[in-house]
């Protein structure tokens, strides 16, 4: 019986290690150790029917890979996407793709890089997940989930009074 209960208490440790996952972030969204990992992916919930997308990426490989696309059944279109200050002013614009050179992290944060989500099939409900496929170079597709949280127009969010691509500010296009 003691036997028993080690092999219990063993296989109880294991699966709470593969739950927790290593400090670079192994069991988040991702391959093996050598490859990119993609943590912490969330989305705005937007007032129109456009939305936003961040994550956290980690290239755990030993060359440079780039985000090249990103697709969803949420939108008509997603885009990847930077803000970058023009004349004075924070706009958004499309990017062709991201660079994660090996062993570092990119963050895919408000004001900075994100995906942009273009014409919602359906609202983005709080507190549901929506799933995206991650399109990288060398990686290939990596399938995210990410969180839904409520619009919150004062956190730095890529829609501060900040011009979009179109001209319009990005408050306009988030709501």
């Amino acid at each position: 019986m003691p036997k028993v209960l080690i092999l219990l208490a063993v296989a109880a440790l294991a699966t709470l290690a593969v739950a927790c996952g290593d400090e670079d972030g192994g069991a988040e969204t991702g391959m093996d150790e050598d490859t990119i990992h993609v943590a912490d992916a969330w989305a705005r919930s937007p007032m129109q029917d456009v939305g936003a997308v961040y994550f956290d990426a980690h290239n755990g490989a030993e060359e440079e890979d780039r985000l090249i696309g990103v697709s969803t059944d949420v939108a008509a279109r997603a885009e990847i996407h930077e803000t970058v200050e023009q004349d004075g002013q924070m706009v958004m614009q499309p990017v062709e793709s991201v660079a994660i050179p090996p062993g570092e992290d990119v963050s895919f944060e408000p004001g900075g890089y994100h995906i942009m989500l273009f014409e919602l099939t359906d609202p983005l409900e709080v507190d549901t997940t929506i799933a995206l496929t991650l399109e990288f170079e060398v990686a290939g597709e990596i399938e995210v989930q990410a969180l839904v949280k409520a619009f919150v127009p004062d956190e730095g969010m890529d829609g501060g009074g900040m011009s979009g691509p179109t001209g319009s500010t990005a408050d306009e296009e988030m709501g």
